[in-house]
């Protein structure tokens, strides 16, 4: 009987799951795609991990639904925070994120230099999604640890690491978009 309830809601989300990562991204403010689908996954692997303790669900579709309605209530309370990169320069105004853009055989730089290197990073990083900007600076710049996120933001830790890993990819490329032009 068990295994029957797992077929069931597994057929559901295979058969259903671009459905409902569309009613995410289409029910949720600034939500990027990794994030409506983060979404979607873990309402399914909530779900899937309750089962025994779920009396019989007669309407699978408006069970998930409903899920994933309040998933994104609580993700719409968590908005990441704004932080301004110029609070996280050291005395020399210099970022720990900056080795980024140089390579490990350069030269240093002159002021002025620096100064529209930084610039260039902090445009970057101002156009990353806001989740993923957020674990970026927090890991960063801050030097928060993923165990202290994912406690903080009740996020898994999974979920911020392949956020970061996207967050720098992104951030990879806006900075060579930025070098063509």
């Amino acid at each position: 009987m068990e295994q029957d309830k797992i077929n069931r809601w597994y057929a559901f989300f295979a058969r259903d799951g671009e459905r409902l990562i569309r009613f995410v991204r289409n029910n949720a403010r600034r939500i990027s795609e990794m994030d409506a689908e983060d979404i979607v996954a873990d309402v399914m692997l909530s779900l899937v991990s309750k089962l025994e303790t779920n009396g019989p669900v007669e309407n699978l579709a408006a069970y998930a639904y409903r899920a994933i309605r309040n998933r994104i209530v609580d993700y719409e309370r968590k908005s990441a925070k704004v932080t301004s990169l110029d609070e996280m320069a050291d005395e020399n105004g210099e970022l720990p994120l900056l080795s980024m853009l140089t390579a490990e055989n350069e030269e240093p730089f002159d002021a002025e230099e620096q100064s529209r290197r930084i610039h260039r990073l902090t445009d970057a990083i101002g156009k990353l999604e806001p989740r993923q900007r957020a674990v970026l600076v927090a890991t960063e710049l801050k030097g928060k640890s993923f165990r202290e996120l994912s406690e903080a933001w009740g996020e898994p830790i999974g979920t911020l690491l392949s956020r970061k890993s996207r967050a720098i990819k992104a951030l990879r490329t806006i900075l060579e978009r930025t070098d063509h032009e």
